[in-house]
């Protein structure tokens, strides 16, 4: 009987394959937690990369998840899982999080990653992934106002090309984001008005 049991086990888990690994950021994007601890439970790995190098913890954390972001970091996944050519994706998770009101940067969220992540961007604030979109394009295709105020008044290039040759401003017309194209035009204002040359 225990060896019917354990055939049954190993029946009911799911390999961990490209469509269970996108089924895995679907859910995290959109903030579906049950589906998450579904796919957990069934064997597939929490720290699953896409062909791009996305895990679920990067697509709750650019949509603004904080309750999966918990439960991911719970289960011990963490940011900086992320290899380098995905910088500016990771930079831009950071920068959401810390644009949330009342976010604690002590909080149970971060830790020990968020302190690494702050110290890489400081290093780098214009790295760029793969296609060459840096922490500014992302938060302008994703329409995350405060994190592009943030990002500009913190040095982020508004020159930056990439890989299809649009800056993060083209980014925001494309995608026809006015309240982004607003707050980049904002954030310029201010560093002009204190005298900081924009790139």
């Amino acid at each position: 009987m225990g060896e019917g049991a354990n055939q049954a086990e190993q029946q009911t888990q799911i390999e961990t394959t490209p469509e269970t690994v996108d089924a895995l950021l679907e859910a995290a994007r959109y903030d579906d937690i049950e589906d998450i601890a579904s796919l957990a439970s069934s064997g597939v790995s929490l720290d699953s990369k896409d062909s791009l190098g996305r895990t679920a913890l990067h697509m709750a954390a650019a949509n603004g998840h904080l309750d999966i972001v918990e439960y991911l970091i719970s289960q011990g996944v963490y940011f900086g899982s992320m290899d380098m050519d995905h910088k500016g994706l990771e930079h831009v998770c950071l920068f959401f999080f810390l644009s949330v009101p009342g976010l604690d940067p002590d909080c149970k969220c971060f830790g020990k990653t968020y302190q690494i992540l702050v110290t890489s961007i400081e290093q780098d604030l214009n790295s760029a992934n793969k296609e060459k979109n840096t922490a500014l394009h992302w938060a302008c295709l994703n329409g995350h106002i405060e994190v592009v105020k943030k990002l500009i008044l913190a040095g982020s290039s508004l020159g930056f090309l990439n890989s299809h040759e649009r800056t993060p401003m083209d980014e925001a017309v494309t995608r026809e984001k006015m309240d982004v194209i607003d707050a980049i035009n904002a954030a310029v204002a201010q560093l002009e008005l204190a005298g900081v040359a924009v790139s």
